[in-house]
């Protein structure tokens, strides 16, 4: 009976190495494809089809490309805690946009930011942090602008300061101050400065008042200020359209 078996066995093996043989000969297409069917993948356990085992090179690849969507959520993710750190909900004539590292060469007086003219941005735009104005759009770029801060000795903004409104020249630099205030103006350290200049949001906070004095001419009172922020550690923005 045992004989019997492995004969049969023998010779349907016989008949199916003929078919495939003719399938190959006189038609190759779909001999091919039962052989390939029948031949395990290399790499593949013994007795595995084609069709049914993953070659290492494609579970490797496979894993590569896991591992790279991986680390392309854990960035947007990062981005959106950023986001959810330092600044509200972004209103319709607002413009939320990320700032662009410069490490290690921190510039006070400039930032880059991603958003640009196709977001409607134009230069002279109010650019805002926390709700504090810290500068305006100097130049445009289709998906990018630079910012030019208060930081930036070039700057000159006529502001207004305290319950009174006083009257100053907002003075740019690595030290901002505000000058060109009259004598006779009642500021005192703790006083908010705010912006007044044509072209932007009127009684946007700047700064507070740190400390007076009497201008190097003695002509006129001048402030130093207090800021409550850190703009090398900026990295989230609005920019008022």
């Amino acid at each position: 009976m045992g004989r019997q078996r492995i004969s049969n066995n023998h010779w349907i093996s016989g008949a199916l190495i003929v078919i495939l043989a003719l399938l190959i000969f006189f038609a190759p297409s779909y001999g091919w494809k039962i052989r390939a069917w029948l031949s395990p993948s290399p790499g593949c356990p013994s007795g595995s089809s084609a069709g049914t085992c993953v070659s290492p090179s494609s579970s490797q690849a496979d894993g590569q490309s896991l591992a790279a969507e991986n680390d392309a959520l854990k960035a947007q993710l990062a981005q959106l805690q950023v986001v959810a750190s330092q600044l509200p909900t972004s209103t319709a004539g607002e413009v939320r946009a990320m700032v662009y590292s410069r490490y290690p060469m921190n510039f006070r007086n400039e930032l880059f930011v991603n958003a640009g003219a196709n977001d409607g941005i134009g230069p002279g735009a109010a650019v805002v942090f926390q709700g504090m104005l810290i500068g305006q759009v100097r130049a445009v770029f289709p998906d990018q602008a630079v910012v030019q801060t208060i930081f930036d000795d070039t700057l000159k903004m006529p502001v207004r300061i305290g319950a009174a409104g006083a009257d100053g020249l907002l003075q740019g630099g690595s030290y901002p101050f505000v000058g060109s205030i009259a004598n006779a103006a009642p500021v005192a350290p703790g006083a908010i400065v705010y912006s007044a200049a044509p072209g932007i949001p009127y009684a946007l906070p700047i700064a507070t008042v740190a400390a007076t004095s009497t201008s190097p001419d003695s002509l006129f009172q001048q402030a130093s200020l207090d800021f409550p922020y850190d703009v090398n550690n900026i990295q989230t923005v609005f920019i008022i359209k």
